[in-house]
């Protein structure tokens, strides 16, 4: 479920959407909040766990564990908010990546939080976890989802940091050209980030090699091997297929689901995750990652070019921006995925014998605990099992041919989409490369360039926010502060004594061209000019 990484996006976000809100005694409220970790971790937290477990009252796991990692997210972000601590502790490195360095504390603090209260977890649910498993292999468990998560989102943002310089407004644009890139990488290194995640080792079992060997070449779907998923002493039957390249493409099982579930079950799992690859569903992912940055950027580029006075870089707009941006996430994302899975299904039902597949949906939906009652039916990634038996037993077979058309006409939607967005952020794009320009020169201190530049820009973008910004900076650094006063009164009440294109080209002193509007002016009211 994509709730497994809500918080971690919430933190993602919350950690770079700006300075502290209280600039007051930082050093003060670090010292405090550190302290106030301390007692809860030490005192607070051991205190209630050994009640718990005097009074043998074991509360639910699930809602345990999604207290502790909401509770630790905002924790951390009410560090950030309060005391900045990247900009007290590195002010000079704060600078140049003031994106990668939040996130990297927050990656520090997570793990060093988590580590004692994951400890008292442990305390409080040992009745109920296995016998063997012990307090490293719960915390390494737990640490699964954040090590999946940390890597690409630290390195992207370290890719935007080092990309960052320029108009701020236009480094989204720029980073549209890595992102294709970015993406492709992460899909073909995926498979060694899932092996440290997971643990994952080389499969000894030559009967599954063969197995999937065949499996593989009747899904027309090759894979590298099989490697066998550590889930760290928990009840996890689950599978998963990672990798573009057919060289390091493999097949994940978790040990659980070999203990509990027989050959031709296993069969039927990995022909679900084989009908993942065949059906192009890597690709359609991509796609989808590549029009939800291009919708975020026609939105902001949208925004900066003709609804100026929306558009804020403040940590009320990033936060607002975060809002929006997980909600459309989590309602499309979860949509594609529950799609997918239906297709899969679809697939593996077309290779193997249905009936055995839907007995292995059945076994796992008896070990899996059904999703909270609290998250709504389209928030899941994953459709509920019974959905899936009855559609396996009674719903209609579709051949490998006519899932592979429909995935491709899905793919082919998503790829029209995309066009279509990148169509519309053009028009914007062009304003506001405009007013990038124009924002170069006037930082190079290039005037002759700029006062070009201005000429050539069009009415209605001369009385933009941004380029009368700009102007005024230019104004400023040229010593003109009647151009500057001008500049300012236009942006402030919108009110154009001159325009600013008259005083920044007229050939006489700018006192001389305000006296000849002046002039004008007094002649018209008489109407002698």
């Amino acid at each position: 479920m994509i709730s497994m990484f809500l918080h971690l996006l919430l933190l993602a976000y919350g950690s770079v959407s700006g300075g502290a809100y209280a600039g007051f005694m930082p050093l003060t409220l670090t010292v405090c909040w550190a302290y106030a970790s301390m007692l809860v971790l030490f005192h607070w937290l051991p205190a209630i766990v050994d009640r718990r477990v005097e009074a043998g009252q074991i509360p639910s796991f699930g809602r345990a564990q999604e207290v502790f990692q909401w509770a630790l997210v905002l924790w951390i972000l009410l560090l950030h908010k309060a005391a900045d601590p990247v900009t007290l502790m590195f002010p000079e490195y704060a600078r140049y990546l003031p994106q990668t360095l939040p996130m990297l504390l927050s990656l520090v603090l997570y793990v060093s939080l988590a580590r004692p209260v994951t400890f008292e977890l442990y305390r409080l649910f040992r009745p109920i976890l296995d016998v063997q498993q012990t307090c490293a292999d719960f915390f390494r468990a737990r640490m699964t989802v954040p090590i999946l998560f940390f890597p690409p989102v630290i390195l992207w943002m370290l890719i935007e940091d080092l990309g960052s310089g320029g108009m701020a407004s236009l480094v989204e644009i720029r980073l549209m050209a890595v992102a294709p890139f970015f993406f492709i990488g992460l899909y073909l290194l995926s498979p060694k980030l899932f092996n440290l995640a997971w643990r994952a080792e080389i499969n000894r079992d030559e009967g599954l090699d063969k197995m999937i060997g065949r499996l593989s070449e009747k899904a027309d779907t090759p894979v590298s091997g099989v490697r066998i998923w550590d889930t760290f002493k928990e009840p996890v039957p689950n599978a998963a297929v990672a990798g573009l390249s057919k060289r390091y493409r493999f097949v994940y099982i978790t040990r659980y689901l070999l203990c509990i579930f027989t050959p031709a079950q296993i069969e039927g799992v990995v022909a679900h995750e084989l009908g993942h690859l065949r059906l192009g569903h890597v690709a359609t992912y991509m796609i989808y990652s590549m029009n939800l940055m291009l919708l975020s950027v026609t939105i902001k580029l949208g925004l900066i070019a003709y609804f100026p006075v929306y558009y804020s870089e403040s940590t009320l707009a990033a936060f607002v921006e975060a809002v929006f941006f997980i909600a459309v996430f989590a309602l499309s994302f979860t949509a594609i995925a529950r799609y997918c899975e239906y297709q899969a299904d679809g697939f593996a039902i077309a290779i193997t014998c249905p009936q055995t597949f839907a007995s292995g949906l059945e076994r796992l939906g008896s070990m899996v605990l059904p999703p909270s009652l609290i998250i709504p039916r389209w928030l899941l990634t994953h459709p509920q099992i019974q959905d899936r038996i009855d559609r396996v037993r009674n719903g209609v077979r579709y051949g490998v041919d006519n899932l592979l058309y429909r995935a491709r006409a899905a793919r082919y939607a998503m790829l029209v989409l995309g066009v279509l967005l990148l169509i519309a952020a053009s028009y914007p794009a062009s304003a506001v490369f405009n007013i990038s320009d124009y924002y170069d020169a006037v930082q190079a201190g290039n005037c002759r360039l700029a006062l070009n530049l201005h000429e050539s820009l069009p009415e209605w973008l001369k009385s933009h926010p941004l380029v009368l910004q700009e102007s005024g900076k230019l104004a400023v650094n040229s010593g003109n502060w009647l151009l500057a006063t001008i500049v300012a009164v236009k942006a402030a009440w919108g009110i154009s004594i001159v325009p600013v294109s008259e005083i920044l080209h007229h050939a006489g002193a700018p006192e001389v061209a305000l006296d000849f509007e002046v002039m004008k002016f007094v002649l018209k009211s008489f109407d002698l000019g």
